[in-house]
């Protein structure tokens, strides 16, 4: 009899929300599943759910004896394993999660070849922001126990923050690592099931403080997070804090202060104490990939770019992430793509491609990465790499006109307004539709001031990229063009202050070349300023990575031509 049959094992809370795309994912794995529902009332009404076919799977539901101990539950869904004769293991899932497709084969040549009893093996989680899946700068990753050895003893502990490990050493089992990967739901989709969570956290806490029973630092923590769910900010950054100065352990302490920085995009405080916080971080993990980044990003907001380099250069030559600890799925090409900014905002295009160029093998996803390098390119006038460079993104017919797109674009970038519209003209009406070149045509056509033509354009660059600062800052711009000018400059301002910059003479060599000279027309000169503040497509998508929402807070009150409800917060 095989030593490798599992069983799966599926944590519903009342409904059933999500749980036949999990049932689709991971039947496949085995004959046997068990959903285990916390469906407060009476009988567990299975006619909830939606009918599912799955031949030859036997699932079973059942309703939880305890709603309010996470430990029971798990053990629950052992017990339930452990009553099939025949099952080994048990893989445990969420309702709502689903198994990375991607990894599927992988993980079954694991199940048949390589599982070994005296293991308990961790798997990876992704932690998905958006609903449709693509993967965003807010997206996390960590690693959890999800693949048990049904072995005597082994047993969930604690009653909030339930873990495998301490009966797992008392039974010699090590960890060790399965392939495969379990997607989480979006926050979005996932925010009724959070806060359903972290309420009953914090009823069980109340309770056993009524009990007289002393709070662990583990339940501590349990409470800061679910009072950050809740967004009571000002309490979750209080025990935050407190599990600081009080916890001996690391993994605790790390965690509080991921918790602590995640409050202050919605709590803000002092740039001084915002400071000093991530320097005591740093002072216990130096060389934390996240906490590096997070100071990084800081200096740079209170314009202290040399220290900001020298931070991200450390993150990414010696940086490291913790993977049982939640953290950034993308915080190693945050860091590399922040410090190229960074150069480039100082005028130092050149070091800004060295950096791109010699950590493109460091990142998984180069999509993005891929055309923040091509944009700089552009910007240094280097046309013939970003020509080759581009078929590391397009292909076909699509890269011909590309190609053209790159040669305007470096014109436009030179000053060269007239001679740029013509390439990056012909692409638009050979069917060209990519953002690069609806950003460069746009861009030519109001420095000629042909602003009927531009406005078309531009709302098109609006439709592609609705949240695209840049692109609704000159929509608005050119349907005003009597202030046009005034508006560029005040996104320019905005960018300025975003970016952390304090001079604007280190905006980058084009700003400072064109500031000193008469422009052929201020139209044309708006335009180059606006290249030069904006710096990098990517800036906002940094900032947004960083502090968890669309803009760092400011004070700054709303600018006389802006309109809001078509701009936004600029």
């Amino acid at each position: 009899m095989s030593q490798n049959q599992i069983a799966i094992g599926i944590i519903v809370e009342d409904g059933f929300e999500g749980l036949q795309d999990t049932l689709r994912s991971v039947c496949p794995f085995s004959d046997f599943v068990f959903v285990l529902s916390t469906e407060s009332g009476g009988n567990l009404d299975t006619n909830l759910i939606e009918p599912f076919d799955v031949k030859d799977v036997n699932i079973t539901y059942c309703k939880a004896r305890s709603c309010n101990d996470e430990a029971a539950l798990r053990n629950e869904l052992i017990e339930l394993a452990e009553s099939q004769n025949n099952v080994h293991w048990l893989l445990l899932i969420n309702a709502g999660e689903c198994f990375d497709e991607t990894t599927l084969e992988e993980f079954r040549l694991f199940l048949a070849n390589e599982l070994e009893r005296h293991f308990l093996y961790v798997m990876v989680l992704y932690r998905l922001h958006r609903l449709d899946g693509i993967r965003h700068d807010l997206d996390e990753e960590t690693i959890e126990p999800r693949l048990i050895p049904l072995r005597k003893g082994l047993r969930f502990q604690g009653q909030v923050c339930s873990s495998l490990l301490p009966s797992a050493t008392d039974l010699m089992i090590r960890l060790n690592a399965a392939p495969g990967r379990f997607l989480l739901p979006s926050r979005q989709r996932d925010s009724v099931r959070q806060k359903q969570w972290a309420t009953r956290n914090l009823q069980v806490l109340e309770q056993l403080e009524k009990q007289k029973i002393s709070i662990t630092n583990e339940s501590l923590l349990v409470r800061a997070e679910a009072q950050l769910i809740l967004k009571d900010y000002a309490c979750a950054r209080h025990d935050f804090l407190q599990l600081i100065e009080q916890t001996t352990r690391n993994d605790l302490r790390l965690k509080a202060y991921y918790g602590v920085w995640e409050t202050f995009a919605f709590l803000p405080i002092s740039d001084l104490e915002m400071t000093k916080i991530l320097l005591a971080g740093l002072d216990h993990f130096p060389v934390d990939m996240q906490l590096l980044t997070f100071m990084g990003s800081l200096l740079q907001q209170q314009g202290k770019l040399d220290l900001a380099v020298r931070t991200f250069e450390t993150a990414i030559r010696y940086g490291q992430t913790t993977l049982d600890i939640w953290h950034r799925l993308r915080i190693r090409e945050m860091a590399v793509t922040s410090l190229a900014l960074l150069h480039r905002l100082r005028g130092e295009g050149h070091k800004a491609i060295q950096v791109l160029e010699s950590n493109l093998e460091l990142i998984a996803d180069r999509t993005e990465f891929n055309r923040h390098l091509l944009d700089l390119y552009i910007a240094e006038l280097q046309e013939s790499k970003g020509r080759n460079f581009a078929a590391t993104i397009w292909g076909g017919t699509e890269l011909d006109l590309i190609r053209e797109v790159i040669t305007g674009a470096c014109r436009a970038s030179s000053g060269n307004w007239e001679k740029a519209i013509l390439p990056l003209e012909l692409a638009y009406w050979e069917g060209c539709r990519d953002i690069l070149c609806l950003r460069w045509y746009s861009l030519g056509l109001l420095a000629l001031t042909r602003f009927n033509e531009a406005v078309i354009i531009l709302e098109e660059w609006n439709r592609r990229e609705p949240e695209n600062k840049e692109a609704q800052a000159f929509l608005v711009a050119a349907r005003q063009p009597e202030h046009f000018s005034k508006i560029v400059g005040q996104f320019r301002d905005r960018q300025i202050k975003k970016l952390g910059i304090l001079k604007p003479e280190i905006l980058g060599k084009y700003f400072t070349q064109h500031s000193a000279q008469k422009s052929k027309s201020i139209i044309e000169s708006a335009v180059r300023e606006m290249i030069a503040s904006s710096a990098s497509p990517n800036s906002q998508r940094i900032s947004t990575a960083v502090f968890g929402k669309n803009e760092v807070p400011e004070n700054t009150p709303e600018q006389p031509y802006l309109e809001s409800e078509t701009v936004g917060s600029l």
